[in-house]
């Protein structure tokens, strides 16, 4: 396989070369291979989750919009029809209409009343406004490390899954190489039982040997075929496109130096939790800000009219009315608020006490898990050389044991033995090299590169 950095960094000169294709567009690797970076540009074009997680940046994109609003001009118009079906009365002397000594009752007002007005109104000062824009921006912030922390989790799903799907494939041309030397065994065994060289039972139990190896074949495929599922669901594909992996070199230069200490600024919750507590800061500052007057100004028009009959072609109940208009400015002077603002502000410096923590616990999980990733990576690939030597040597005995065999020499029991450590050595050396690229991965992501890398391609 590719060392870890060759295909990390590969990435790099992706770009957006896959974006411009659909997804029907794709199906032209329908029975054919696919490269792993073509499974990653496809995932991130493609996953359903992502597009969802991508979507709530642009939301919150709209919402820094409405926060930029309250600092723009306000127009609103109101209007209102009022029917007096019992006027008001009042008591008026006599002396009035000539009649001295009485009280006489007259009725005020008319009986329908029409009001229309618009104002516009505009902030002059608010503090809160301007403090409530930089915390929305900051929440962006929040929200487009979100999205770079799912897409960082989905390439390193893909990235493993593909090593895993690779080894799967080594191990299954491994096991057809058994499978057809095993049947060449089965033939010569016939032959000398026939001949009367052998017993029936060692014909038998290399036939067993070879149903064995038959069925791990079988399993093997389910496996394969299970993976590849969950890679197309990983990648966004439809599962009825037949995909297989791309057969790159599964060695390469596997002591390329890559990171010697974490950089901590690079992994992506570390970045989260400073850019919250940044948002803490702006909250705090935003609660402070409710201790300032506002200032606004506003211009209001509007109409009354007045008639005892509404939609009467009398001149005599015709609309009588006239337009009033008012300049000002409205102040807001916050005097007491029962210790409200108060107490939030508390509730904020817990929370970014919480996150001093946060951090300094997340930064020492970082460093315990890059020196745990760097020294199991080291170890991986000491056992690696270990087991492609013994799996080298179990070859050389297999063959010198088989021609022993062969010739007469040797019983079956040592053959079939031999076969066993073949099979044993064969497989321990697939373990420790699916090991090795997974710790390569490991690595890379606990030190910080694989953040560093995907945010380059963006």
């Amino acid at each position: 396989m590719k060392n870890i950095l060759t295909i990390t960094f590969s990435l790099l000169f992706l770009g957006s070369v896959f974006a411009q294709y659909s997804a029907e567009e794709f199906e032209k690797y329908d029975g054919q291979e696919i490269t792993l970076e073509e499974c990653i540009q496809f995932a991130l074009d493609h996953n359903p989750q992502l597009k969802s997680i991508r979507m709530g940046e642009e939301a919150n994109a709209y919402k820094i919009k409405e926060v930029k609003s309250a600092a723009l001009p306000q127009i609103n118009g109101t209007g209102q029809y009022l029917y007096n079906y019992a006027l008001a009365e009042q008591l008026l002397p006599g002396e009035v209409f000539g009649m001295p000594g009485t009280t006489i009752p007259v009725k005020f007002g008319v009986a329908n009343t029409v009001n229309a007005n618009i104002e516009l109104q505009q902030v002059i000062f608010n503090k809160a406004i301007g403090t409530g824009l930089k915390a929305a921006q900051a929440s962006q912030e929040i929200y487009e490390l979100n999205t770079f922390k799912s897409t960082e989790d989905l390439v390193y799903n893909i990235v493993q899954l593909y090593f895993q799907l690779q080894i799967s494939e080594k191990q299954k041309v491994i096991l057809q190489s058994n499978i057809d030397r095993i049947e060449n065994l089965v033939r010569i065994a016939r032959i000398q039982f026939q001949e009367g060289i052998i017993k029936k039972v060692d014909l038998d139990q290399l036939i067993i040997n070879k149903a064995n190896l038959l069925s791990e074949r079988m399993n093997l495929e389910i496996g394969i075929g299970q993976q590849l599922n969950l890679l197309k669901f990983y990648m966004g594909m439809s599962t009825n496109l037949d995909i297989s992996i791309s057969e790159e070199a599964m060695e390469g230069d596997r002591y390329t130096t890559i990171a010697n200490e974490v950089d901590i600024n690079n992994n992506t919750n570390y970045r989260l939790l400073t850019k919250q507590e940044e948002l803490s800061d702006l909250e705090l500052e935003s609660i402070k800000a409710g201790y300032y007057p506002s200032l606004a100004g506003f211009v209001r028009y509007g109409y009354q009219g007045q008639t005892d009959r509404i939609f009467s072609s009398e001149d005599a109940y015709a609309i009588q009315g006239s337009p009033t208009g008012v300049i000002g400015l409205s102040l807001s002077v916050p005097i007491f608020d029962g210790f409200k603002k108060s107490h939030q502000a508390q509730q904020i410096r817990v929370k970014q006490s919480q996150y001093y923590l946060d951090k300094q616990y997340l930064s020492n999980s970082v460093e315990m898990e890059f020196a745990n990733a760097k020294e199991k990576l080291r170890q991986n690939r000491v056992l690696l050389e270990t087991q492609k030597e013994n799996m080298e040597f179990a070859e050389e005995l297999y063959e010198v044991t088989k021609l022993s065999y062969q010739e007469g020499v040797a019983p079956l029991t040592e053959l079939l033995d031999a076969e066993t450590s073949l099979k044993e050595s064969q497989t321990q050396y697939l373990t420790s090299l699916l090991q090795v690229n997974l710790a390569e991965l490991e690595h890379i992501k606990s030190s910080g590169q694989l953040s560093k890398i995907l945010r380059s391609i963006n």
